[in-house]
């Protein structure tokens, strides 16, 4: 039963197969010491005067948490994000100018911001598809919210 509700079994095995066939949220624990580290990979490559302005807006509160957890390490600024009590912690004292956007499509994107560049994918060491891996694995660095940030936090709120 543990191996079912536990990430304990070996990936890719025949316990893991079956876990995850019966948890689907399995698969959604693994990659996130490879997400945060492109994700300070992208920063590290954003320009030194940049960086006292800098979110990162994360989609889900798998991707925020993990930012929070492993970010540390790589002095990465909290994760801001919309999504369940993330939304509550708002998005800093001052609103950021250059963010790196994961676990949003381009069409997002393009849609709030006066310029975006695609810079990186998402993946794991371990070559299991999750939903950062399927359902929108590109991180974007973008530029110039086209709205003010209270206006658009306001509304940002989601839950799931």
């Amino acid at each position: 039963m543990a191996a079912t509700v536990l990430p304990i079994a070996p990936i890719h095995s025949r316990w893991w197969n079956y876990a995850v066939a019966i948890n689907g949220d399995l698969p959604e624990e693994i990659g996130w010491p490879e997400l945060v580290e492109t994700i300070a990979a992208v920063r590290d490559k954003v320009p030194q005067a940049e960086r006292q302005h800098l979110a990162i807006l994360a989609g889900n509160y798998g991707e925020a948490g993990a930012v929070n957890l492993y970010g540390p390490q790589y002095h990465l600024p909290s994760a801001i994000s919309g999504t369940n009590s993330f939304w509550w912690r708002g998005y800093g004292d001052s609103p950021p100018e250059t963010v790196i956007v994961v676990g949003f499509d381009r069409e997002f994107v393009d849609y709030y911001f006066r310029s975006s560049e695609l810079v990186a994918h998402v993946s794991n060491r371990e070559g299991v598809a999750n939903e950062e891996t399927t359902r929108h694995p590109d991180i974007f660095l973008c530029h110039g919210l086209k709205v003010p940030w209270p206006e658009f936090w306001k509304n940002f709120q989601r839950f799931g």
